[in-house]
C-alpha cells in the first residue's frame, strides 16, 4: 500500500479532470470509499450537488429526477452500482461511470465514461490512489481545479503528524472526526483502520460526536479529530482534554481557499498513520485479505 501511496505524487498531477458542470443537477453515487469520494463533491459544493448510496436509488429512484448521475466504482463491478445505473436509464437519465476499468459492466451500461488512470503495484491492496483520484475527479466535476498543490510537500508534513499520532497503546477502537469538507476524509480514514488493522472504527463529524458517541468511549478507545481554521468546533476542543478522552487533534491552519491543500494533507496523514500503525502491530498483509470467512461474505455481498 505504501508504494501506491507514493504512487499519488506523480500520478495525480497528471489525471485527465473533466470541467465543472451544474453542481444543482449533479447526484453523485457510491458506497465504501466511493461513498466518500461522492461526499467530497457534496460539500465542495457548498451542498448543491448530492451524495447517496446506490440503494437509495433502488429504494426512491424518484432522487435521480433531473439529474445527471455520477456512478463511482473502482471496479465498475458492484451489483448495487449495476442495478442503479439502469434504474437511472429507464428514467432517460444522464448517466456517467466514473471507475478504473472501462470494460467494466457499470461503463457500458452508462451514456459516458470517466476512466480512472493511475498506476498499481498488481498486488491487491487497500484503496489508496484509487480513491483519491476518484476524490479529485468528483471534485473536478463541481468546483474548478485550477492547481495542484505541491504533493511531495504535504506528503513530507503528512509523514510528521503521522507519527505524532502513534501510541504505544493497543486500542480496541478508533474514531475519526472532522467538520465540513474534511468529514469525508475521516470517513475515508476509518474504512481504512476496519480494512487493513481489523479493528472496529467510526467517523462522526465532532459536533455530532460530542451530542452521543462520546458517552460510549473508553480508556481502549483511540480518538483522532482533524479540523481546520475555520471550525467552529476548533476552539472548544481542547477542553476534551480535561475529561479524560484519549484524543489526539490535527490542527490544519490554513484558509478556506487552500481547501486542496487540506484535503490531500489530511488524506496523506491518515493514510501513512494506518500503514505505521500495521507495520507496529507487525502485520504483513491488510486484515481484509486474511480474514477470508468475512472477505467471502463481503465479496458475495457486493460482487455476488
Amino acid at each position: 500500500m505504501y508504494i501506491e501511496v507514493r504512487y499519488q505524487l506523480e500520478d495525480l498531477t497528471v489525471l485527465n479532470l473533466s470541467s465543472p458542470d451544474d453542481p444543482q443537477n449533479s447526484l453523485f453515487i457510491g458506497s465504501g470509499d466511493s461513498h466518500a469520494a461522492a461526499l467530497v463533491a457534496e460539500y465542495a459544493s457548498n451542498h448543491r450537488a448530492k451524495s447517496c448510496y446506490p440503494t437509495d436509488i433502488l429504494t426512491n429512484p424518484d432522487i435521480l429526477n433531473e439529474r445527471t448521475a455520477y456512478f463511482i466504482s473502482i471496479t465498475g463491478n458492484t451489483l448495487d452500482n449495476i442495478a442503479a445505473a439502469r434504474m437511472a436509464k429507464r428514467k432517460g437519465i444522464k448517466t456517467v461511470a466514473i471507475t478504473r476499468e472501462r470494460r467494466s459492466k457499470l461503463a457500458a451500461i452508462c451514456d459516458e465514461l470517466i476512466e480512472l488512470k493511475y498506476r498499481r503495484t498488481g498486488v491487491t491492496t487497500s484503496g489508496s490512489i484509487g480513491f483519491s483520484a476518484s476524490l479529485l475527479t468528483c471534485l473536478s466535476l463541481v468546483r474548478s481545479v485550477n492547481h495542484i498543490p505541491d504533493l511531495t510537500s504535504l506528503i513530507e508534513e503528512a509523514d510528521k503528524i503521522s507519527w505524532s499520532l502513534l501510541q504505544t497503546q493497543e486500542f480496541t477502537s478508533y474514531t475519526i472526526m472532522s467538520s465540513g469538507l474534511l468529514f469525508p476524509i475521516a470517513v475515508y480514514g476509518a474504512l481504512k483502520i476496519n480494512e487493513i488493522l481489523g479493528i472496529r472504527s467510526y467517523a462522526y463529524t465532532i459536533d455530532e460526536f460530542f451530542h452521543a458517541p462520546i458517552f460510549g468511549v473508553t480508556e481502549t478507545d483511540r480518538l483522532i479529530a482533524i479540523d481546520s481554521r475555520e471550525s467552529f468546533s476548533r476552539i472548544r476542543l481542547p477542553r476534551s482534554g480535561s475529561i479524560g478522552l484519549n484524543l489526539s487533534k490535527v490542527d490544519l491552519d490554513f484558509p478556506p481557499s487552500k481547501y486542496l491543500t487540506m484535503l490531500f494533507l489530511s488524506l496523506f496523514t491518515l493514510q501513512l498513520f494506518v500503514i505505521k500503525t500495521a507495520v507496529r502491530q507487525g502485520l504483513k498483509e491488510c486484515t481484509f485479505l486474511t480474514n477470508q470467512n468475512a472477505l467471502k461474505v463481503s465479496s458475495n455481498y457486493i460482487y455476488a
